[in-house]
């Protein structure tokens, strides 16, 4: 199996396709497997990688607290490992965070960000409740019931939903709530704005409450990029209205000077 060492952690990947990097960046408590409706049709372009973030799917777990740069710098390591000199981002959710921080560590390696479902540091009414919640499920041992929670929020029809359920029953506990203590201590969306330089590919659902604010923001503040809002879905973009996502990141994607 593909695989990359980095601080003292054994992390998951997959290559698929040739042509230009697009990597892939999932959400908390899912794996490189929720890209399953996009890695086969972009592969046909590009060179698609997806991995596994720290205590998803077959990477390992943190040693102790992490912040999102642990995540940024694990990316870097998948980088070096594949010699990959520059490519395409694209965030789900907490992984737009680690798309967000990477591009601010690393400007000159990222040719573009793609994120779905995008927020920053936590605020609001929605996200704060959100965030309270899902770490109210973990703290209480209900992992069945949060793996559900991601499972029903994620999945299209009933097929996606057992798919997603699986996956989310293998993401570590402890390792999500270090992520969540990350996102409440991450930059504000002011912050990223001033630090990202690479073009933006916003990608938002219209009943996504929680991170609608964050989406506001962004469009307003990052210096070069474009905002997509897919009525009638919620934050699962990517998998929930897949074709209309596949549409809009083809689009963008023939229009960067890659």
């Amino acid at each position: 199996m593909p695989r990359f060492e980095h601080d003292g952690i054994s992390h998951y990947y997959t290559v698929t396709g040739m042509g230009f990097p697009l990597i892939l960046i999932h959400g908390m408590g899912l794996s490189h497997q929720m890209w399953i409706g996009q890695t086969p049709l972009f592969a046909r372009h590009y060179t698609v990688i997806a991995y596994d973030t720290r205590g998803n799917g077959g990477t390992g777990v943190s040693k102790g607290p992490i912040t999102v740069r642990h995540y940024s710098e694990d990316l870097h390591a998948l980088y070096q490992a594949l010699g990959i000199e520059k490519a395409v981002l694209v965030g789900y959710s907490t992984g737009t965070l680690i798309a967000e921080q990477f591009a601010i560590d690393h400007p000159e390696k990222v040719a573009g960000l793609c994120l779905i479902g995008s927020f920053a540091k936590v605020k609001g009414v929605y996200m704060s409740l959100k965030v309270l919640f899902s770490r109210w499920l973990m703290l209480t041992n209900f992992h069945k019931l949060a793996a559900y929670a991601v499972a029903v929020a994620n999945a299209e029809n009933l097929v996606q939903r057992g798919f997603f359920y699986r996956i989310a029953k293998r993401s570590n506990i402890e390792e999500s709530l270090r992520m969540l203590d990350a996102c409440e201590h991450f930059l504000t969306t002011r912050e990223v704005s001033q630090r990202v330089t690479a073009p933006v590919l916003l990608v938002h659902g219209s009943k996504d409450r929680s991170t609608a604010t964050y989406a506001r923001e962004f469009a307003q503040y990052l210096p070069h990029v474009r905002l997509s809002v897919v009525e009638g879905c919620n934050h699962a973009v990517a998998t929930r209205a897949q074709k209309t996502f596949n549409h809009l990141l083809s689009e963008w994607l023939n229009e960067l000077p890659l």
